[in-house]
């Protein structure tokens, strides 16, 4: 084994015995287009652009949970550099997932599933319009209740 060989095992070994620093913090503000929060240590410590996962990415794939504003959250500080990443949260705000193409949200507002241009609440508006040009004489008040239903929970 080469001396560079050895220190590179040497290097990674030290880096596996560094034990994670768990921080209680509070959140100030968040950054939904960057996937980050501001916080605020019970130390009076700000803390800015704490990572909501594990790296930054432009294309927003992956799983997204922003705390609401104020809540507690716990972040650990990533090796030995100046990032953190929150490992968990009070109280989320917003949920936001996208896998391949697939897309969720889920918000105070209610539920957003899409795939593309195409999402749930249009595909089900749709439906129930058809339902009700074929059967409006019969049960039209029905239906539009249920479209309205559904506006409450999807967006």
């Amino acid at each position: 084994m080469s001396r560079q060989q050895a220190q590179l095992i040497e290097a990674l070994r030290s880096l596996g015995m560094e034990k994670a620093t768990i921080i209680p913090a509070q959140v100030e503000k968040s950054d939904k287009a960057k996937g980050t929060i501001d916080v605020i240590t019970f130390d009076d410590l700000k803390i800015p652009n704490v990572r909501l996962r594990s790296v930054i990415e432009e294309d927003g794939k992956g799983l997204l949970t922003f705390p609401a504003e104020k809540t507690s959250v716990l972040i650990a500080r990533i090796n030995k550099s100046d990032n953190y990443v929150v490992v968990s949260i009070q109280e989320p705000e917003m949920i936001k997932c996208k896998v391949g193409e697939k897309y969720l949200e889920l918000d105070k507002d209610g539920l957003e599933v899409s795939a593309g241009d195409d999402t749930l609440k249009k595909c089900l508006d749709d439906l129930l319009d058809e339902i009700i040009t074929i059967y409006a004489p019969m049960n039209k008040a029905a239906f539009t209740a249920i479209k309205d239903r559904l506006a409450k929970l999807l967006k």
